[in-house]
């Protein structure tokens, strides 16, 4: 298993590795799944045991848990971190409306240099290709996309954030789209893979046509003359409407193409501009929590309910704060220790395929936990739709915190994992949840003589 990066060090209180707001979680994700394809309080030792099979083993499940829920840092969501491009809005009637929509570089066809379009170039029409990868929402309501040109350029190998922009030049493209991402897509009489097709403006196009030759020398000169693209959507208030389109910029669907003819001659001919991995690219995303079912005021007491919303949207903070009262009459050894986080209102907003659980720090950061240094398998994390909930693992964490009584404990986080490239959210039911299914810690350990 791949370990998180080298910078992070262990830290002295509670044996944790802070993870400083510039490093995005996916790289902790990637080392997850490298190996991969409330409660009433325990007032002493012993109680709510479960029958051992051996002496001196014990359980319990009744843990009171502090929870609540806070918005999520800016997340690292460039070309490095983020394998998918998002755009599209929805209406949340839970976690209200949010907006997502990508910048990014255009090159040249082929990476060429002393690119034309020919002789007397005339314009018949430029689009913009978009390959589906996934998508997330209700994908019968029209979104009102928007096309704009950039008016400043992006840098390669720089960080950008899911709250980072790009001043706009002008607006290539807005009109109503339906998301058909299972479709198969008819192209000059052939089938193509599903995609996302967006007729641009005629003067952009012809702008490229007129541009002089020296624009296209090569493609320092190109992205002099054009720095590039953002996708994004109008804001859908519809409860229960709205959808965001995940796109695969590297695929070979995805390009800017113009379609033209020289002079007189009546060939059609076509030029792809690409989008490639030398194209800088970030996600940015905006939530409007004031239209949310919780309101817009932070944190949300979570003794009810729990939410996990990717995107930059939101995270939840569990503290046990009388975790410590198991080694009240002695030394205990911790068997296992688990934390279960059980899922509700799954419909149309899907809950996500993985959460992570980090611990916090004295800045109130998500920090490494020693139980993320395990395998895969014993950590947890992924959703089990059987159990309709995530389970992790904590031996470690809790064995270091009941052995150490002067360690700081600041609690536990839980957070969305791909945060940065999916659009997915996750409600959980809180401690005080009144029957079935509730978040919970269950401990077994025994006691040392």
């Amino acid at each position: 298993m791949q370990l998180p990066p080298a910078n992070l060090p262990i830290a002295a209180n509670i044996y944790l590795c802070p993870m400083k707001s510039t490093i995005n979680r996916v790289f902790i994700l990637v080392a997850i799944v490298c190996g991969m394809a409330s409660c009433s309080e325990p007032d002493s030792i012993g109680m709510d045991l479960l029958a051992p099979d051996q002496p001196g083993v014990f359980y319990t499940d009744t843990f009171s848990l502090e929870c609540s829920s806070i918005r999520e840092d800016s997340l690292r969501s460039d070309e490095v971190t983020t394998a998918f491009n998002l755009a599209g809005s929805y209406a949340d009637p839970v976690f209200g409306g949010t907006v997502a929509g990508f910048f990014s570089e255009v090159r040249l066809p082929n990476n060429n240099t002393t690119f034309t379009f020919g002789t007397s170039p005339v314009l018949d029409s430029v689009v913009l290709t978009l390959a589906y990868a996934d998508y997330y929402g209700d994908t019968t309501t029209p979104m009102n996309f928007k096309v704009f040109e950039l008016d400043d350029k992006m840098v390669i190998d720089s960080n950008y954030y899911t709250n980072d922009t790009v001043a706009l030049k002008r607006l290539l493209f807005s009109s109503n789209v339906t998301i058909r991402p299972k479709d198969s897509v008819a192209v000059d009489g052939a089938k193509r893979a599903p995609h996302l097709r967006l007729k641009l403006d005629d003067a952009f196009g012809n702008d490229f046509l007129n541009a002089p030759s020296s624009s296209y020398l090569n493609n320092t000169a190109f992205i002099d003359f054009f720095n590039g693209i953002h996708v994004t959507a109008d804001a859908n208030s519809v409860a229960g409407q709205g959808v965001i389109a995940s796109f695969n910029l590297l695929a070979s669907m995805s390009k800017l193409t113009f379609y033209y003819k020289n002079g007189t001659d009546t060939t059609r001919r076509t030029a792809n501009f690409e989008i490639n991995s030398g194209c800088p690219r970030f996600n940015a995303f905006q939530h409007d929590y004031t239209i949310a079912q919780f309101g817009g005021t932070f944190p949300v007491s979570g003794n009810d309910k729990l939410y996990v919303q990717s995107m930059s949207g939101l995270k939840a903070r569990v503290k046990i704060p009388h975790l410590r009262n198991l080694a009240a009459n002695g030394p205990v050894a911790i068997n296992k220790a688990e934390l279960i986080i059980p899922v509700t209102e799954n419909g149309t907003f899907k809950n996500h395929n993985a959460l992570l659980l980090f611990g916090v720090d004295s800045l109130g950061k998500e920090a490494i936990i020693p139980d993320v240094l395990e395998s895969p398998t014993y950590y947890g994390g992924s959703y089990d739709a059987i159990a309709a909930a995530y389970k992790f693992n904590l031996n470690r964490y809790v064995q270091k915190l009941i052995s150490n009584p002067s360690l700081n404990d600041y609690g536990l986080s839980i957070v969305s994992s791909g945060g940065a490239l999916n659009s997915f959210r996750t409600i959980v039911p809180g401690p005080s949840t009144p029957s079935g299914e509730k978040i919970r810690l269950k401990i077994t350990y025994s006691v040392l003589n």
